[in-house]
């Protein structure tokens, strides 16, 4: 657990020099917007986790994953778990800030300070800091599927090399769509039983209890791909 965390390290100071000033740029504009517009807003600084991890890839694909961390006295498969555990803790720390910075929002309800308070707009963002619920989805929304996203295209393009990024990308979206067509259409004919979506939690309490059932899924996700990846590429340098 010590190299992991040496390389967890190791890889937020490769990505600091390049991340750091455009993460509080893009913190800084949604934090205000969300101070006085709508809480919701917060939720947008997920893009800011982004620019923790793009540097990484790209400078693993300039300098070669192996000659970047080949110098480190740490076994391959710690290094390639490390990059996912990575992933996964910048996205939930930006969450958790998302949500500090929401419940300070809907707390001092700075949009009265406005002008023009009395508008058809100022109503609509008004009703935003009163809608709790729309919010917690929103964040835990964003981190869910940002998490998702990059854990995902990390093992793709270990395994199967950067290059094909967008090889990957394609593939997946058109296997995803042919799924997808495909249940539509066994559906529709009776052919396999309509699957109902399980519906959303009405409260606030029940929306953080979802939020932190996908916080411990995208953890399990990021772990399991972690795994599959080090067991790939260990069988590729055999």
């Amino acid at each position: 657990m010590k190299d992991i965390l040496k390389i967890m390290r190791f890889d937020f100071l490769t990505a600091k020099p390049l991340a750091l000033r455009a993460f509080i740029i893009v913190a800084a504009l949604f934090s205000l917007l969300s101070l006085f517009f709508a809480p919701l807003i917060c939720s947008y600084i997920t893009f800011g986790a982004m620019v923790f991890v793009i540097p990484l890839q790209a400078a693993a694909e300039k300098s070669g994953f192996h000659k970047l961390y080949g110098t480190l006295p740490v076994r391959r498969k710690n290094i390639v778990r490390a990059r996912f555990l990575y992933i996964f803790l910048v996205h939930f720390a930006v969450e958790m800030l998302e949500l500090v910075l929401a419940a300070a929002a809907m707390s001092l309800k700075l949009y009265r300070v406005l002008p023009n308070r009395n508008g058809e707009m100022m109503q609509m963002v008004k009703d935003s800091f009163g809608d709790t619920k729309l919010t917690l989805l929103m964040v835990i929304g964003m981190f869910t599927v940002s998490c998702l996203i990059f854990s995902y295209m990390e093992m793709m393009g270990q395994i199967c090399g950067r290059e094909n990024e967008f090889k990957i990308i394609m593939i997946t979206l058109s296997i995803l769509t042919a799924l997808l067509v495909g249940f539509l259409i066994l559906s529709d004919r009776g052919i396999i039983p309509t699957i109902q979506m399980p519906s959303l939690p009405d409260t606030v309490q029940g929306v953080l209890l979802l939020g932190a059932a996908l916080n411990i899924v995208m953890f399990g996700i990021c772990l399991i791909f972690g795994e599959i990846t080090a067991s790939r590429l260990a069988k590729r340098e055999l």
